[in-house]
């Protein structure tokens, strides 16, 4: 939706809190779903759940093409939040069942990136083929794909024989073994890692970004859309480099995150207190330093893998991952209700976005505390191995 969120506005004739229940909602289900599909994951494995995953995401993408209303548009995109819930998670599970050690920190980093080629495809030829042809075709166009990705992973993923076996234990006591798992603070270290790292570059990417630069800060389409492809070739590029220090510096990846988590907040900072409209070297940095924030939030699972056994990643993984959608989904409404709430003829001017922009950051300061207090109570086995 972040490639699309001013067409989407026009479509559905939307205020700005209801134009961010399209990404909110679609977050929030994925959010929500994270625990049960984990669950469901540690039961199943992660072939089936991959590919019922691309048929949810197909059929929410067909519902949102044919929508002529909001209601039905969340819908659709909820649909979507619940297949993409399937996915990543499944990948993680899929890839720590094969592999180990330093190649399973940097599959982790290459299949995320990879995976950030979608956004790409959203932000320039997807955005172009809606206005060459129109809002149904274009969404309909996405969902035969996502449906024919639901059909190879069938075909052609495999689970690991060693890992399979363990699909015949009952929900019940994956769900007992995730209990058991949350009161460690390892846990709490990823997911407030997750949390921290991620949510304010989903927030600009998923959603307020292209207002941001093409309202307030009087960018042509073309140019926001190549600051949403900055932003994932950032992630893409970052992501590897993250992994292979990972690998080499496991003991050193608290503090990887925290000078990335610093950079973002200070660059943040800089946007909120400079010029209007910020120049554009700033709105760069901007996205670059964000962009970072993705494959950072990956180091949330190096911990996991390393501090429980292939078996239990899928409900524990669930659980780490709502983190940093859960903050994200925070940060899209407090930015909606914001740019509502200061109102006037001309809602998303530079003054308003700083404004709501700078709410978004208390959600950091939240994630930061967790982030310190977890840290704290998991310094013995920080100490003591690479977690």
């Amino acid at each position: 939706m972040g490639s699309v969120a001013l067409d989407a506005s026009v479509r559905f004739g939307t205020t700005a809190e209801q134009l961010s229940s399209l990404a909110v909602m679609q977050l929030l289900f994925y959010a929500v779903m994270q625990i049960p599909v984990g669950l469901l994951l540690d039961r199943f494995g992660s072939r089936k759940l991959l590919a019922a995953g691309a048929i949810l995401m197909a059929a929410g993408q067909v519902v949102v093409g044919l929508s002529t209303d909001l209601p039905s548009a969340v819908l659709g995109r909820v649909l979507v939040g619940i297949g993409d819930a399937c996915t990543f998670i499944s990948m993680i599970r899929m890839s720590n069942s094969w592999f180990t050690g330093k190649r399973a920190s940097n599959l982790q980093q290459w299949f995320a990136t990879i995976g950030q080629t979608g956004q790409i495809l959203s932000a320039v030829p997807f955005a172009l083929l809606l206005r060459e042809t129109s809002w149904e075709q274009a969404f309909l166009s996405a969902a035969a794909i996502s449906a024919l990705v639901g059909v190879l992973v069938w075909l052609f993923s495999a689970e690991n024989p060693a890992i399979a076996k363990n699909h015949e234990i009952r929900i019940r006591d994956v769900f007992s073994k995730l209990k058991e798992n949350s009161r460690k603070s390892v846990t709490w270290l990823a997911f407030f890692t997750h949390f921290t790292t991620q949510s304010t570059g989903t927030t600009f990417a998923l959603l307020w970004g292209i207002p941001f630069m093409v309202s307030a800060l009087s960018l042509p389409r073309e140019t926001a859309g190549s600051m949403l492809t900055l932003f994932v070739v950032t992630n893409m590029s970052m992501g590897p480099v993250i992994g292979w220090f990972c690998g080499r510096w496991p003991q050193f990846r608290h503090v990887l995150t925290f000078s990335i988590i610093g950079a973002i907040v200070l660059v943040w900072g800089l946007v909120l207190l400079g010029p209007n409209p910020t120049p554009f070297w700033l709105l760069i940095a901007l996205v670059m330093t964000i962009g970072v924030g993705g494959p950072a939030s990956m180091v949330a699972f190096d911990y996991s893998k390393e501090a429980f056994v292939p078996a239990e990643l899928g409900a524990t993984n669930g659980l780490i991952n709502v983190g940093g959608f859960l903050a994200a989904l925070l940060m899209m409404w407090i930015v909606g209700v914001a740019l509502d709430a200061q109102g006037g003829p001309e809602l998303y001017t530079f003054e308003h976005f700083r404004v709501a922009f700078s709410l978004q950051l208390l959600v950091t300061a939240v994630g930061l505390t967790g982030l310190v207090l977890s840290l704290r109570s998991s310094r013995n086995k920080l100490a003591n191995s690479s977690v």
